[in-house]
């Protein structure tokens, strides 16, 4: 029996590779359909993933787990556990949460330009290109009046080629948020439709009202309809991850018709003012658990059914949270997707070459 080695997939299943031909070692399709058309070209890009996370600047990241049992002679992370405990089990307090300081809101204003403001506020987001490689100097590189910075003006230009790039709602998100980054924030939260980076979505949510001044084409007078419509639809709805709060909603609608944007049109402190939600994101760390959202879909879909609760309730348990997490495991097993099986022959080309660069994009 030959060697092998272990490769891992966007979303954490282990591929063993054989360690003479180096060649991927599939799962046998149990319905019988053909493979080899792709085989070559769908190994290439599995490894080229297994590379890309690898050799991230977050492969050793280990998130710090709190631990709310005392143990004699050893230390405790009880209170800790605690302080955290009173956050997450109830709506987050407006600016518990990454507050602007005093020296950030002092650095913000002393900036005296739209663009330099525009570079800061995407800066502070956190929110990168996957799509293309952006360097920080070209942040904003578009200004006021739509002139583009000479130096990245063909950045630019494959950027704007591929910002209506409607192969599948995640390349359409995250074409458009290059081109939020350089400068056209119309694009920045595009289509939720089958995304399942809830988190990076309401990011770039609202990063586009700050730069927009909370404005969208469901304006009225009197009416910011970006801030109106994240309360609609996220915050009413339960949608893209966000916790369904008819309370919360009412206010968030409130603060759209009171609301007025700053000098430059922007509104730089809405997350401060608006307080942040928690948002439901199975991709975390290093694996992508649920790419197109179909995962969370299917459990808001029971919540609304009475099926189970939403474990951000206020009068959530214990037991229910259990029942949510137990319905979440079933739905992972069901839904994971089987990077082990290679691509039928029978799938066409276009098909077989969008599931290979999501792969590699997640």
């Amino acid at each position: 029996m030959s060697e092998t080695y272990e490769i891992y997939t966007s979303n954490g299943l282990i591929l063993e590779v054989d360690k003479n031909t180096n060649q991927i070692i599939f799962d046998k399709r149990e319905d019988g359909r053909e493979v080899g058309k792709y085989t070559q070209e769908y190994s290439k890009a599995l490894f080229e993933a297994h590379n890309i996370k690898q050799n991230s600047p977050y492969k050793d990241y280990k998130p710090q787990y709190l631990d709310p049992n005392l143990y004699t002679g050893q230390s405790s992370t009880l209170l800790e556990f605690k302080d955290w405990q009173s956050i997450y089990l109830k709506d987050p307090i407006k600016g518990a949460i990454a507050p602007w300081t005093k020296a950030e809101k002092a650095y913000y204003k002393s900036l005296k330009t739209k663009r330099e403001r525009y570079k800061y506020l995407v800066i502070r987001s956190g929110i990168r290109s996957v799509v293309i490689d952006i360097p920080y100097e070209a942040i904003g590189a578009v200004d006021e009046k739509g002139n583009v910075d000479p130096k990245y003006e063909k950045l630019y230009r494959i950027v704007d080629d591929n910002k209506h790039n409607l192969r599948s709602s995640l390349f359409h998100n995250e074409w458009g948020m290059a081109a939020g980054i350089l400068g056209d924030y119309k694009y920045l939260a595009n289509d939720m439709f089958q995304n399942g980076f809830n988190a990076r979505f309401i990011q770039a949510t609202i990063l586009y009202i700050q730069l927009s001044g909370g404005s969208s084409i469901l304006d009225k007078p009197h009416l910011l309809g970006a801030i109106y419509g994240y309360a609609d639809i996220a915050v009413g709805s339960g949608l893209v991850g966000v916790h369904k709060n008819p309370l919360r909603e009412q206010e968030i609608k409130t603060l759209a018709k009171t609301l007025k944007p700053d000098e430059f049109g922007m509104l730089p402190f809405i997350d401060e003012i608006m307080g942040v939600d928690w948002v439901i994101d199975y991709n975390k760390y290093r694996i992508a658990r649920d790419e197109f959202g179909s995962m969370y879909k299917a459990l808001r879909s029971d919540i609304v059914e009475g099926k189970i609760k939403d474990p951000r309730d206020i009068d959530s348990t214990y037991e229910s949270r259990r029942e949510f997490d137990h319905h979440r495991g079933g739905y992972y097993n069901g839904m994971v997707n089987a990077y082990g099986y290679d691509i039928p022959n029978d799938r066409s080309e276009e098909s077989a070459q969008l599931r290979i660069d999501s792969m590699i994009l997640t």
